[in-house]
């Protein structure tokens, strides 16, 4: 399968923005520094259609700074600073994590989760003087999976703890290195289970995603991990699936994306 192929076709679709995931801005917006200068034209107005379908909800997700970086316009940083101010004040859980992403039984959102923490964490290391970093952390290291977890709110965890990560400074050092030492053990206990190709597809790319961003961003060892990574990817992208499950399309394209930066370093 040709995935760029793939991925080109899809975004030149019409889509219904007010219920595109936000996976699919995500991985939007993981695409366009690897795409072709035509296409990444049409992957900035995916995402400033879907942010203008979104004007007024509470709907997170990193692509909102691109946007905001790449034309200047004041809306996006209005939307930033009022989605971050809601989350400062929105309610958490007895768990001391927010409402929004765990409920008062622990029913977790994984995709919300995604949305919410790597977005705020770019939010506090950009313009809040990191303030919120120990709240961040410690909420994400409640959060963490245990053995009764399953596979995909797993694949969540590891995805959003990889994405802050990225997001935040390392300057910070002890916050970076529970974040660090807490992906690395849920990705040993993964493994030392005994992976194998049980995984679904959207599994696969969460995984394949957490473990190649992880070695491209110097978290895993990529000669010991990569090649586990790897596989995940490219048994996701070796046959067709539907691309109207739009939150499983845009973890295949941010996993593809960061494949082609591995494959390029």
């Amino acid at each position: 399968m040709d995935f760029d192929q793939f991925v080109s076709e899809y975004i030149a679709e019409d889509h219904d923005f007010e219920q595109l995931s936000v996976m699919v801005l995500e991985g939007c917006r993981a695409w366009y520094p690897l795409a072709a200068e035509a296409e990444k034209q049409k992957l900035q107005e995916v995402m400033e259609k879907a942010a203008r379908a979104a004007a007024g909800a509470h709907r997170f997700g990193r692509y909102v700074f691109f946007l905001y970086d790449q034309t200047g316009e004041e809306q996006y940083r209005t939307w930033i600073e009022r989605n971050a101010e809601w989350l400062k004040n929105s309610p958490q859980s007895e768990n001391g994590v927010f409402g929004c992403v765990e409920d008062s039984s622990r029913n977790m959102s994984g995709s919300v989760m995604f949305a919410v923490y790597p977005f705020y964490m770019e939010y506090e290391t950009r313009y809040h003087n990191k303030a919120e970093y120990a709240q961040i952390v410690r909420q994400l290291l409640t959060l963490a999976p245990s053995e009764q977890t399953d596979m995909e709110q797993t694949g969540w965890y590891l995805m959003t703890v990889i994405d802050v990560i990225d997001s935040m400074s390392r300057e910070i050092f002890e916050h970076y290195k529970s974040l660090e030492e807490i992906f690395k053990k849920t990705i040993r206990n993964i493994l030392a289970a005994g992976w194998n190709n049980d995984f679904s597809k959207k599994e696969s790319a969460m995984m394949g995603y957490s473990i190649i961003k992880a070695c491209n961003l110097g978290v895993l060892n990529s000669e010991k991990y990569a090649e586990i990574g790897l596989s995940m990817i490219d048994g996701l992208i070796k046959e067709p699936f539907d691309s109207k499950d739009s939150e499983r399309m845009g973890i295949a394209m941010m996993a593809y994306a960061q494949r082609l930066i591995l494959s390029r370093e």
